[in-house]
């Protein structure tokens, strides 16, 4: 047995494991960084949730890619990838959100 075909399903999974507790905590983060960032010229949330997005994609990308034999499989590693994405987007938007306004408009 290769020594990547035991970790076939945690890797297909990725998305699934990975990208919502990236979202939850770019969401907290969220919360919590605007009073950090009201009044200073550097931009903490925004740099999160740029590296969060960067980390749900890269799990979007190992779940799709995954090796995982099997009608079945593959179609379960490609939900991963696909709710990974989508919570990306959810990401995204907050990233944008960042980038617009600066923590003081309250």
């Amino acid at each position: 047995m290769k020594p990547l075909a035991r970790h076939v399903p945690a890797i297909a999974c990725a998305g699934l494991i990975a990208a919502p507790a990236l979202w939850a905590l770019s969401t907290q983060l969220g919360l919590i960084l605007p009073y950090a960032e009201c009044g200073s010229h550097f931009r903490p949330l925004l740099i999160c949730a740029a590296l969060t997005l960067l980390l749900v994609l890269a799990a979007a990308r190992l779940s799709w890619r995954a090796p995982w034999p099997g009608r079945t499989g593959r179609f379960t590693a490609r939900m991963c990838a696909l709710l990974a994405l989508a919570l990306g987007f959810a990401v995204l938007l907050q990233a944008v959100a960042s980038a617009l306004l600066t923590g003081c408009e309250r």
